[in-house]
């Protein structure tokens, strides 16, 4: 018997190797689309944030805008619920293509 490698044992082994190779690749573009993913929902949660403590302290009226921020085009819409004498419900929710996020609050008068 000869030693060294025959050709179907060279095959295997680069069969394998290609496997390996795609579950490498596959598990590298699942985590990019997660930190994306991640990255996006900060965003929100920062604007949504924002437009809460923009409605505590200035004036208060429901609306929507849309906003761009890490190459994401976020609408954000604002509800606000007054009762007389008790604290307004402030509702902001941001929505992207992936997701959305709300954060609710209240503020007194």
């Amino acid at each position: 018997m000869k030693g060294g490698f025959s050709i179907v044992e060279a095959l295997v082994a680069l069969l394998l190797t290609a496997v390996a190779l795609a579950g490498l690749a596959a598990a590298a573009a699942t985590a990019t689309r997660q930190l994306r993913l991640a990255r996006d929902r900060v965003s929100a949660l920062e604007l949504a944030a924002a437009r809460v403590d923009a409605l505590r302290t200035g004036p208060r009226a429901s609306d929507t805008d849309e906003v761009e921020s890490a190459g994401t085009r976020f609408s954000r819409t604002w509800l606000v619920e007054q009762d007389r004498g008790g604290p307004a419900l402030l509702h902001v929710e941001v929505t992207w293509p992936d997701g959305h996020v709300v954060l609710e609050s209240e503020a007194f008068p």
